[in-house]
């Protein structure tokens, strides 16, 4: 039976009240209205009201999103973000919650992302616990701008399946067509959710529910996070199989466009899937996303960077704190010690920058246990990379030099067993 009287939930004043508090939590840039967070928590006692009403009376608008285009992860061009208004981003969040409360129960056991107590390590488990089973091989499927191409007929169709109150989808008709404004210029939204509006995520999953089904109507594994997914098969014909008949499915069923040139059949062991790969079992990081930690790395620590050595370690431990706790189900011992390495020799080479004179170096060897004489009679470049393998360097800014400093070390976020790389 179809569910009446839902917009209710919506402008409810308590639920308002909660969808403001993960506004305000997210923080996030202005909208087109330039107003920022902080200026509705000002005047938040005079704008609630005035939201629950005008929902209420169904005469409730939505401003066009700002678009920004943001870098994609590596550097592979940019995509699309709409920055909703601080009162829309409320109105939205309302809605996601409602959403949730009526479909995630429908939502399949393989989906993962956006969703209450589920995780990108959970669904890095499911795959792996797919694959100790004898599933080696997989389908991965690219959706080509999904969010910004999710046709709203679709959208609408799916949630009026559920939902019979006339009034609450309306007001998401109208979130999805307000349009966005790119460089001052106003544009129509004919398709599509964008990235950043509070409805993307559960509308992803509404949509995606439908392939979810499908896949599970065929007896086929899977993992989905977002437009994210692989389906696992036991054979590299099972495989190209399954890419065929899904991107048929797909296509002439949702109306979502395949990206043919990203989408591939194979060992899973080929497969990058949330930035981890699946090598014989055992779960380990992907080179992309490798090269992406040490191009960040790099940008931190740059030898002509004019903080102290304290500044700098405290911004790289923010990064790496982040970085580690999202990595370190990986099960591949060495990786976490050789980045530890090569993050002391960046900084050694900066400190050595710093120091400038190779006397300074000389006395600092003293101070680090050197005879007085050995440390006299060593000169170091202190502006090339190639000091930082001198035994002297390492032994000067060894690895209790880096703990004084409380630098975080990667391998002490994991069960490791092996040594140190100085």
């Amino acid at each position: 039976m179809r569910i009446e009287h839902v917009i209710e939930k919506v402008y409810n004043p308590e639920q308002l009240q909660s969808a403001w508090h993960q506004v305000k939590k997210n923080a996030g840039a202005a909208g087109v209205d330039h107003m920022e967070v902080e200026d509705f928590l000002e005047r938040g006692a005079e704008l609630g009201p005035m939201i629950s009403r005008k929902l209420k009376e169904g005469i409730y608008r939505f401003k066009p999103a700002r678009r920004v285009w943001i870098e994609k992860d590596g550097g592979s061009g940019k995509r699309p973000l709409g920055i909703p208004t601080v009162m829309d981003r409320i109105v939205g969040t309302s809605i996601h919650l409602t959403l949730e409360e009526l479909f995630d129960s429908e939502f399949s056991e393989s989906s993962f992302g956006f969703r209450r107590n589920k995780s990108q390590h959970m669904a890095i488990g499911h795959v792996q616990s797919s694959v100790s089973e004898g599933f080696e091989y997989c389908a991965s499927i690219d959706l080509k701008g999904f969010f910004d191409n999710i046709p709203h007929d679709l959208i609408l169709k799916l949630i009026r399946r559920k939902i019979a109150d006339e009034r609450f989808v309306t007001l998401i008709a109208r979130a999805l067509k307000a349009g966005v404004i790119e460089d001052g210029e106003y544009q129509k939204t004919h398709k599509g959710c964008p990235q950043g509006s509070p409805l993307s995520p559960i509308i992803s999953n509404i949509v995606l529910n439908e392939l979810d089904k499908e896949l599970e109507n065929r007896g086929l594994r899977f993992c989905r996070w977002a437009d994210d997914f692989v389906i696992m098969a036991r054979s590299p014909r099972a495989s190209q199989r399954i890419l065929s008949s899904i991107t048929r499915y797909l296509e002439e069923n949702l109306g979502l466009e395949v990206n043919k040139a990203k989408s591939c059949a194979g060992e899973i062991k080929e497969i990058t899937f949330l930035g981890f790969k699946f090598y014989r079992g055992k779960i380990g990081i992907s080179q992309k996303s490798i090269t992406k930690f040490k191009n960040k790395v790099r940008l931190l620590t740059k030898r002509n960077n004019p903080l102290s050595m304290y500044q700098i370690i405290l911004k790289l431990n923010v990064f790496l704190r982040g970085w580690v706790n999202y990595f370190k189900i990986q099960e591949f011992k060495k990786i976490f010690n050789e980045l530890d390495g090569w993050i002391r020799s960046r900084l050694r080479s900066m400190q050595l920058k710093k120091w400038k004179n190779p006397r300074k170096f000389q006395s600092m060897m003293i101070k680090a246990g050197f005879d007085i004489q050995r440390a006299k009679r060593t000169w170091i470049k202190m502006d090339r990379w190639q000091s930082t393998v001198r035994q002297e360097v390492k032994y000067t800014l060894n690895l209790q030099w880096f703990r004084d400093w409380e630098l975080i070390f990667l391998k002490d976020f994991v069960n490791c067993n092996s040594s140190p790389v100085v």
